[in-house]
């Protein structure tokens, strides 16, 4: 991918300014340890029959208690996966489907480290993006275990997100 990481990673942290005034809120990007969320991945992932769920699931448990994020509501994309990022020869085209957009804690975006790419241009993209703590990371991470846990249990008939979802887990537990 080259300078792709680079390009993405300046995307979102300048898409990630602070929401002031009227800004929608994401019900579901809202927070990330709430116990209906961990209800819910502990149940999606249970009552899976993919082959690695259990260890998503420990994963999961593992980074449920990171501290919340405590910054500024900052905008996101809210649904940044590779579906719908357009790369083109040059490097970055366009970034698709604004319909999550909300504010909030910028972990949600970050996700698309694990969801969009591999373990060397995620090394480069963490490099380039300066200014977010271990703790944003984690929940990153977190969030990406939110959407594979989703696309690996709900995507059969979609061979793309079923794929993103494939990915997604791969890169979480073997990277």
């Amino acid at each position: 991918m080259g300078q792709r990481p680079a390009e993405a990673g300046r995307t979102v942290v300048r898409a990630h300014a602070q929401a002031r005034g009227r800004r929608p809120a994401h019900r579901e990007r809202a927070a990330m340890a709430s116990r209906d969320r961990h209800a819910r991945i502990v149940e999606r992932l249970t009552g899976s029959s993919h082959p690695r769920a259990v260890e998503l699931l420990d994963l999961w448990n593992s980074l449920v208690d990171t501290p919340a994020w405590k910054g500024p509501a900052l905008w996101l994309h809210g649904d940044l996966h590779p579906a719908n990022v357009l790369v083109g020869d040059t490097g970055l085209a366009a970034v698709l489907d604004f319909g999550d957009l909300t504010s909030g804690d910028p972990a949600t975006d970050l996700a698309t480290a694990w969801t969009t790419f591999g373990p060397e241009d995620h090394a480069r993209l963490r490099d380039r993006i300066t200014g977010v703590d271990d703790h944003t990371w984690c929940r990153a991470r977190a969030w990406a275990v939110v959407y594979a846990s989703v696309l690996i249990t709900t995507t059969d008939d979609h061979p793309l997100l079923a794929a993103i979802g494939e990915h997604t887990v791969v890169r979480l537990l073997d990277h």
